[in-house]
């Protein structure tokens, strides 16, 4: 840094000093932005460099956490609840360092500071030394700028410009679906899924790359999966619950293809300009990662491009160069005689129902700290707070007479809007999305029943439809009218007031 070189022939320069492990190390004051506590919770980057040890969301900017002590080879058992994080500004990009501890502020000699001619191979980011107390106490100086290769400077920047503007337009409201794999959380534009579904038996191959788990065959079009943490490269740290598995089905270069994920816990909304920027490193992709979202009751995203989540090579290795033979059978599924698809979100209420996905806003987890103000009926759960608006939760299991589910772990909210009121709708489960042929349903007869639960649903239900799944399993779907479902929770509503 050829700035502290100039200035230590002035006289006296500051410095902060930190430990790591049994080192104690120095930056410049004026490199040095503040000193913060370790978020707890980070995000981590796939395919990131090894001293990259995740994201956190300072004031508004991505800030990535760098772990001095894999640079150095140093050796640290310190928690990391206990850590400090020295916020540097480097290129006028904020970066964490990561440290044990603070020690001091140190005004020190220019004739103590000793700046290094040639640096050593293992130790190209020490500066030079300060040299204290007659030489008993040496401190190696870190040079900031030495320590990463930001590789997309100037788009950070500019993202970061217009993200800080006093008074920005707000886009179109966007949605997304959120998905987990191994410790990480993840985004796609939802305008980039084709299909959500359960985990089929899957047709094994003997070529292709590592991360290919094998085809399926869905309705006449042959899908190869991807293991997406394989791909990612990311490390196996979480034991895997198979019954949340999911496959998300995309389209690229005119190949469908399936991620095989952990989970996929929500839809939710967001503005192109709610993305902040992420400063990247030298990890491959960095096309792919759009930016970092965060969420009030999903906490931070990745948000993946999915036009360039495959590379054109990558396909190629998936459909081991017979991509044409894909797209030929595409080209005749598209040309079939069966009507429009729509797409259909499926989950479990004590029974398989499915509404159609343009009918739903979000779906969210099921927050702790919902507010129940008294005298509301029974069947409201209470009110949240989501992103400013209030949203009243309705538990459709009491609504409808059920017993109390056991095991809510996988309860979701299905947020709606009526014409009065957004509502949360607890269900059990959602169990996937799906393209359902339109032509299928058929419409249920009406009979008398003797009252409960079964008239009760009666009034919402007027169709239904038959589908085979991927293992040659018969479902049957209940589609739920979800506007007369809100018309029937006003009306509650007005006779309680």
């Amino acid at each position: 840094m050829d700035e502290i070189k100039n200035k230590a022939r002035s006289g006296f320069q500051m410095f902060a000093s930190f430990k790591l492990g049994d080192s104690e190390l120095a930056l410049p004051i004026s490199a040095l932005q503040e000193v913060v506590n370790h978020p707890g919770k980070v995000s981590r980057v796939p395919l990131s460099p090894e001293y990259l040890t995740g994201l956190f969301n300072l004031r508004g900017l991505v800030v990535p956490i760098v772990d001095v002590s894999v640079i150095l080879k140093i050796i640290t058992n310190s928690e990391s609840s206990l850590k400090k994080i020295a916020i540097i500004n480097s290129d006028e990009i904020r970066i964490g360092l990561l440290f044990d501890a603070t020690s001091e502020i140190l005004h020190v000699d220019d004739k103590n500071i000793s700046m290094f001619e040639n640096k050593s191979e293992g130790k190209k980011i020490i500066l030079g030394a300060l040299k204290l107390n007659g030489g008993d106490r040496i401190i190696e100086i870190i040079d900031p700028q030495a320590l990463v290769k930001i590789e997309n400077v100037p788009s950070v920047l500019e993202r970061t410009k217009s993200n800080q503007a006093e008074v920005h337009k707000r886009s179109k409201r966007l949605q997304c679906i959120t998905f987990k794999s191994q410790s990480a959380k993840f985004a796609f534009d939802i305008s980039a899924i084709k299909e959500i579904i359960k985990v089929p038996e899957v047709q094994k191959q003997a070529s292709g790359p590592d991360y290919g788990l094998g085809v399926v065959n869905l309705r006449g079009v042959v899908i190869p999966l991807i293991n997406f943490s394989q791909f990612m490269k990311m490390p196996e740290v979480n034991v895997i619950e198979t019954d949340r598995q999911r496959i998300i089905i995309m389209k690229q270069d005119k190949v469908h293809f399936g991620f095989l994920v952990d989970s996929v816990d929500n839809i939710t909304n967001y503005y192109e300009d709610d993305l902040l920027p992420i400063p990247l490193f030298q990890q491959q992709k960095i096309e792919v990662f759009r930016g970092l979202l965060n969420h009030d009751l999903n906490g931070d995203l990745l948000f993946l491009d999915d036009t360039k989540i495959l590379s054109h090579q990558e396909v190629l290795q998936l459909t081991h160069g017979f991509n044409s033979i894909y797209g030929q059978e595409q080209e005749a599924h598209k040309k079939s005689k069966s009507s429009v698809r729509i797409p259909y979100l499926s989950f479990k209420l004590e029974h398989l129902f499915s509404s159609q996905l343009k009918q739903v806003d979000e779906i969210a987890v099921i927050p702790r700290d919902i507010m129940k103000p008294p005298g509301y009926p029974e069947f409201v759960l209470g009110v949240l707070k989501m992103r400013g608006e209030l949203i009243t939760v309705i538990d459709l299991r009491t609504l409808y007479g059920m017993m109390p589910l056991q095991d809510a772990s996988q309860s979701r909210l299905l947020i709606v809007n009526s014409d009065k009121v957004k509502l949360g709708l607890v269900v059990d489960s959602v169990e996937s999305i799906e393209n359902l042929d339109e032509s299928s349903k058929l419409t249920i007869p009406t009979i008398a029943a003797k009252g409960g639960t079964h008239k009760a649903l009666q009034s919402v239900i007027k169709e239904i439809v038959e589908m085979t799944d991927l293992k040659g399993h018969k479902k049957t779907f209940m589609i739920l009218d979800m506007e007369t479902l809100l018309g029937k929770v006003e009306s509650l509503f007005s006779t309680a007031s």
